[in-house]
């Protein structure tokens, strides 16, 4: 035993796996490594709100960047909250877009926050179009006025899908894998949201939400109400019904709020955003073989003291 209470032995062969850190609250992000290096980060906002008669909220924009330099420092992160659904009295409010996502290292990255779902608010408003975004919200099913899409960020997402204004039907939002699907007006069916995105090709599996994140939300009013889309997507609700709410964006995923007609009180927030960084498996290295009772419990703690 070495006289500072530690262990001597041959020199040691060390090694790291891959370090996965999901970042669900504003806060700082500290590389669990042996020092700078580079790595994946994935970004994603906050889900739009769907629109208080009808529009699903596009979800929040989502980038992968590769060979990311990630700093031995701590990097400040902020987590973007998903859009306020809009209301549903007469004078149709649409939904909120959502907040932005960002990480902010030296070279920072950022993503949109997704557009909120269009409204049909009587004339003379007429703002039954999706707001634009990382995905655009869908259009409302609407009496007045435009019901067109919200558009999507290039590289982020895609655009929502279209309402319609003879059957009062409305379009889902989009999601960052898939365009919202525009209303349909034989038989009266609102557009379901767009697809999310699948990261688990470069982040690998236990991810939260099954990898998939930011999914569009589903039109409604009128007819039948669209589903949200893979990637935390909230459903649509069609006119009146009281017994199945629309639902919100999930938390923690950017998807789009589910639009509403005349069911509840406001239509389907937003869900929050998340960060995720990988940084690859490092090493081997060579360590000496004198080594303190701190430095051979933390390699243990960790899993890279070798047998």
């Amino acid at each position: 035993m070495a006289g500072n209470g530690g262990i001597i032995g041959p020199t040691q062969t060390i090694s790291r796996g891959d370090a996965i850190t999901s970042i669900t609250a504003t806060g700082n992000y500290c590389s669990p490594g042996f020092g700078p290096g580079s790595g994946s980060v994935v970004v994603v906002s906050g889900g739009g709100g769907g629109g208080g008669y009808g529009g699903g909220g596009g979800a929040g924009g989502l980038t992968i960047t590769n060979c990311h330099p990630i700093p031995g420092s701590a990097v400040p992160v902020t987590i973007g909250a998903g859009g306020a659904g809009g209301k549903t009295p007469a004078t149709g409010i649409r939904g909120t877009t959502g907040v932005a996502s960002t990480f902010g290292s030296a070279t920072p990255l950022a993503t949109a926050g997704g557009g909120g779902g269009g409204t049909a608010s009587p004339s003379p408003n007429g703002i039954g179009n999706g707001l634009p975004g990382g995905s655009g919200g869908g259009g409302a099913g609407h009496n007045v006025g435009s019901v067109a899409a919200g558009s999507g960020t290039c590289g982020q997402g895609n655009a929502g899908g279209a309402g319609l204004m003879g059957p009062f039907t409305a379009g889902g939002g989009g999601g960052s894998g898939g365009a919202g699907t525009a209303a349909v007006g034989s038989p009266n069916t609102a557009g379901p949201g767009g697809a999310g995105t699948d990261v688990t090709p470069t982040f690998g599996s236990g991810l939260g939400n099954c990898g998939v994140f930011a999914g569009g939300g589903g039109g409604g009013r009128g007819g039948t109400g669209g589903c949200g889309g893979s990637g935390g997507g909230g459903k649509g609700v069609i006119s009146g019904n009281t017994l199945q709410p629309c639902t919100p964006g999930t938390v923690n995923t950017g998807g789009g709020g589910g639009g509403v007609c005349n069911a509840t009180p406001a239509a389907g927030a937003g869900g929050s955003g998340i960060v995720i960084v990988k940084e690859p498996a490092a090493g081997p290295y060579k360590a000496p073989g004198v080594w303190s009772m701190n430095e051979v419990y933390g390699n243990v703690k960790a899993g890279t003291w070798p047998n």
